[in-house]
């Protein structure tokens, strides 16, 4: 019986969460979407793969509320592990683009990797989130 959960192990902690990305909802996917459109400083191709971040973050809840049959705690986990791991590596990227762009004296055009970076960033998030669905 013990082994049925060994998987456990592999759960991450709340404290593995950024503070930054634990307000002002009680969702750190939400909350990153929030942060890149609130910041004022991308452009509109970046505040659009946020939206739809945020988007398919709300379809994958949705997916798994209404899943018939309802899908179990491991299951829920299972689905959800990538795409929690894909809004850590988003959210680096929108640190590392928001640090260069205040070391850059908040010029956006001398920070054109770091914004090609978040980008991918959020469509490998965006990526994750529907795989989660279909798979």
């Amino acid at each position: 019986m013990a082994g049925d959960w060994e998987w456990l192990r592999g759960l991450q902690a709340s404290s593995d969460v950024p503070e930054q990305l634990r307000a002002p909802t009680a969702s750190p996917a939400l909350n990153l979407g929030v942060r890149v459109i609130g910041s004022n400083i991308v452009g509109n191709d970046v505040v659009e793969l946020a939206a739809q971040y945020m988007a398919e973050h709300a379809r994958l809840e949705l997916w798994i509320g209404s899943h018939e049959p309802p899908l179990g705690f491991r299951q829920r986990f299972e689905r959800g592990r990538p795409s929690s791991e894909a809004l850590l590596v988003a959210y680096e990227a929108w640190i590392a683009f928001e640090t260069a762009y205040q070391a850059a004296g908040r010029k956006v055009d001398q920070v054109c990797d770091e914004r090609e970076r978040l980008k991918k960033a959020l469509s490998r998030a965006i990526d994750s989130l529907v795989r989660a669905r279909i798979e």
